[in-house]
């Protein structure tokens, strides 16, 4: 048990936040409906999906191969049947939502299903999800993915080891920012995500914020509540779809029609998550 009064603080006071803005609608994966036919042929974006023809309108009789076409067969169009660009649109979202239990197994899986679903249906407003809140505390607090967490800790503990009255002051906040700032910010990057489902939902984690909630010294130990902010972009930009590895998954390509085409232009959103995590540390020398 320490000994001696608890010094308490309540801020709460942001330490960091990244370069890259929240509420950010202005980049380019956040645009939609400014790109018509000849754009995407441009782009060589001509074989969208294996069950329509999004572009003229036609549902095939029966799903495309995905094999390379059989010789003297390779100009044949495939048979089908004119329908209306509604029908069409829910036929491409079906085919994403199939297409994307590729990427994502487990207990995350249903997410990037929610995440379609509000593409489709929630007209760019923001998203927000439990369970991506909680996924994105695993990698906060995690093994091997909490650097920030060790590296915040590392700072107060020296700050603290041999000053009294020692304060967060604007030049330790502003050290605190800048030491942030050179590590590995928490991300769906490792290698489980990629087939978790955390790695097809959340693209890149955009904006980050972390702020210091409440802070506690004792005689000779601290602890302290951070709070962690995060938002990502569901929504794909030219530079996006033009990376190789992207632009060979059907599911990208029928995303980025959605999102793109002029005749379809369904709008990207801000998908967000927060997370709070506790640090403490010892002050002895």
């Amino acid at each position: 048990m320490n000994i001696g009064m608890a010094l308490s603080m309540n801020m709460p006071s942001v330490i960091f936040s990244t370069f890259h803005r929240f509420e950010n609608y202005y980049t380019d994966d956040m645009q939609y409906g400014d790109m018509d036919d000849h754009d995407f042929s441009a782009l060589g974006l001509n074989d969208i999906s294996t069950r329509v023809d999004p572009f003229n309108l036609i549902e095939y009789d029966f799903y495309r191969s995905f094999r390379a076409p059989t010789l003297g067969f390779e100009n044949q169009v495939p048979k089908g049947k004119r329908i209306s660009r509604q029908r069409c649109a829910d036929i491409l979202f079906d085919e994403m939502t199939e297409l994307s239990a590729t990427f994502a197994h487990g207990k995350y899986a249903p997410i990037i299903g929610e995440l379609i679903h509000h593409f489709h249906y929630g007209h760019g407003l923001p998203w927000r999800n439990v369970k991506l809140d909680l996924a994105y505390r695993d990698i906060l607090t995690g093994i091997g993915t909490n650097d920030t967490l060790q590296l915040l800790k590392k700072l107060i503990n020296d700050h603290l080891i041999y000053k009294q009255n020692a304060s967060f002051d604007f030049d330790f906040m502003t050290i605190m920012m800048e030491k942030v700032n050179k590590t590995k910010l928490s991300k769906f990057i490792r290698f489980e995500d990629k087939y978790n489902g955390l790695g097809i939902s959340v693209h890149d984690v955009y904006a980050q914020e972390i702020s210091l909630v409440n802070f506690h010294r004792y005689a000779i130990s601290w602890d302290a509540l951070l709070s962690f902010k995060a938002q990502d972009h569901f929504g794909l930009g030219k530079e996006d779809i033009t990376d190789s590895v992207y632009k060979n998954f059907r599911f990208f390509r029928i995303w980025f029609l959605l999102q793109c085409h002029r005749d379809y232009a369904y709008k990207p959103f801000l998908t967000n998550f927060s997370a709070h995590a506790n640090i403490k540390g010892a002050m002895s020398r």
